[in-house]
């Protein structure tokens, strides 16, 4: 079944209010020049995200928001993330930039996969009309404490610029060093910014501190702060 290709001919055709209410899929437009593509974890979407993207529209970035895992009735698993078809992914990509904003995608942790599997199909002045962040990307064949992972190949990237966002407090920050590595190799212009007093998900944690907190209230700008300083108009 082919729902994901539907939906994508519905919101590119079509309105985005006509699809506002899908729980998968929701999209705040804006009158700028600037258009995210917010790709969910393998967790789902959380309030706080939403809160962002809206947020985000209302300062003038129109949002496209994805929860993958929900769209493909997959389970909320890490490894559900390579099970979302890549080609379906590039579609979206292509049909944003067919809208002639400026096209950021911002992936959290395993969505990275299919997202970069999805920018490696594409021809590459396409790519490199993206700007990509990824928050704690999950790019791991293999990860096992106190020992190097091991990464997947994602297909060549040449030109795709990549900024890493990775909070402090995670087991996986002493990896970030290979993780950049790996992805300049596969072709990636890549950075990075250390989120301090953070750990991962800290949005949807059970018990986050009350720094935690308050930077889920300021989700939006905290990615508009990224994005300017690292020069994505």
């Amino acid at each position: 079944m082919r729902f994901f290709r539907f939906l994508l001919l519905s919101v590119w055709a079509c309105s985005f209010a006509a699809r506002a209410d899908m729980p998968d899929y929701r999209a705040f437009p804006a009158e700028g020049a600037r258009l995210l593509l917010w790709v969910a974890s393998e967790r789902g979407r959380a309030e706080p995200e939403l809160q962002a993207a809206q947020q985000l529209a209302e300062r003038g970035m129109a949002v496209w928001s994805l929860d993958p895992v929900s769209a493909y009735f997959l389970p909320q698993l890490p490894s559900s993330m390579d099970s979302v078809p890549v080609q379906d992914m590039a579609d979206w990509l292509r049909a944003a930039q067919a809208g002639g904003k400026r096209v950021v995608v911002y992936a959290v942790s395993r969505a990275a996969v299919p997202l970069l599997r999805a920018a490696a199909l594409l021809q590459p002045v396409e790519r490199q009309q993206l700007c990509v962040l990824l928050m704690y990307p999950n790019l791991y064949t293999v990860a096992e404490p106190l020992t190097a992972p091991d990464f997947l190949d994602v297909g060549r990237l040449s030109g795709l610029p990549v900024r890493v966002l990775q909070p402090r407090r995670s087991a996986a920050t002493p990896w970030l060093p290979g993780l950049l590595d790996h992805l300049t190799k596969q072709g990636a212009l890549t950075s990075h910014v250390i989120l301090e007093n953070l750990r991962e998900g800290y949005w949807m944690r059970e018990t986050p501190t009350e720094f935690e907190m308050a930077e889920s209230r300021r989700m939006d700008a905290m990615l508009l702060r990224e994005l300017n300083d690292w020069g994505c108009q």
